[in-house]
């Protein structure tokens, strides 16, 4: 388990669209002792989660299905949710709106997930 963190204290939103991605990632969260949150393959899945519970953390793709998840990015930033950005894509291929984002690349480590919830999560309430 994260050092710090509470069971179930830190919900985190997991977005993407590749079923086994998606899987391993909310079994990484769940046994750092993450409240998961999906995850949610779609835009719309998404969007509908976060109308009915805001989570601490975001964790997405940025491609979903063919569906760029700038909208829902938009949405989190405005409501001041933390967004790790989790692509392939390199940083010339996000609009420079979302340089502010932590930002993993794929393929990923355990090590790189952590790193950037530990980065987001120093610069907010919730302690590590």
């Amino acid at each position: 388990m994260m050092e710090g963190v509470t069971p179930g204290a830190v919900r985190v939103l997991v977005v993407e669209d590749d079923y086994f991605l998606a899987s391993d990632l909310g079994a990484l969260l769940a046994e750092e002792g993450f409240s998961v949150m999906g995850p949610h393959g779609s835009l719309f899945g998404a969007l509908k989660a976060i109308a009915e519970h805001l989570p601490d953390i975001v964790m997405l793709d940025v491609n979903l299905q063919g569906e760029m998840s700038y909208p829902l990015i938009d949405e989190l930033v405005a409501r001041a949710v933390p967004v790790i950005i989790v692509t392939g894509y390199d940083e010339q291929s996000l609009p420079s709106a979302y340089e502010s984002c932590r930002r993993v690349i794929k393929p990923y480590s355990r090590t790189d997930i952590l790193g950037a919830i530990g980065m987001v999560l120093a610069g907010t309430d919730h302690r590590l």
